[in-house]
């Protein structure tokens, strides 16, 4: 059997790792967006639901990555409150895992669970889990989107 040469091997492989790069990063920057979404609406949605007394944990829900540059998302205007103030450490720690396409909506103050949740004395008022579900079918329209778009190489 005779043997064939294929060429263009190396430029088809160059190729696809050019595309994988402009895929990630256009689905990272979508996912990055849509997370400042679901921020400010579940933001809305606990002052809506009276979650709000101080500020803090409204002023504490934050957007983070995995492989940001900052260990806790930043609190843009910390409430100086002396009875609970919010602190610049309250904010979405950096999530773990696949370090590509993680991102995390969420806040880290101790009472965060409880408000969203209930407790066996107090009726949860949710705000993360209707402010997710709000956009989560624009963001997997969003990705469909760009994963379809053609890519020039």
């Amino acid at each position: 059997m005779a043997r064939q040469v294929v060429h263009g091997i190396p430029e088809a492989v160059a190729n696809l790792k050019k595309y994988q790069i402009i895929k990630t990063q256009a689905i990272k920057d979508r996912l990055k967006k849509q997370g400042f979404k679901i921020e400010l609406a579940a933001k809305e949605i606990a002052t809506e639901k009276g979650v709000v007394d101080t500020g803090r944990l409204r002023a504490s829900i934050s957007t983070n990555w995995a492989g940001s540059s900052t260990p806790r998302a930043s609190i843009k205007n910390p409430i100086r409150d002396p009875r609970n103030p919010s602190k610049s450490d309250d904010g979405v720690g950096r999530p773990d895992g696949p370090k590509e396409l993680v991102y995390v909506v969420g806040t880290n103050v101790k009472y965060a669970p409880a408000q969203e949740h209930g407790t066996s004395k107090l009726t949860g008022r949710p705000y993360l889990y209707p402010a997710y579900f709000m956009y989560e079918g624009e963001t997997i329209r969003a990705i469909a989107l760009i994963m379809k778009k053609d890519v020039k190489l």
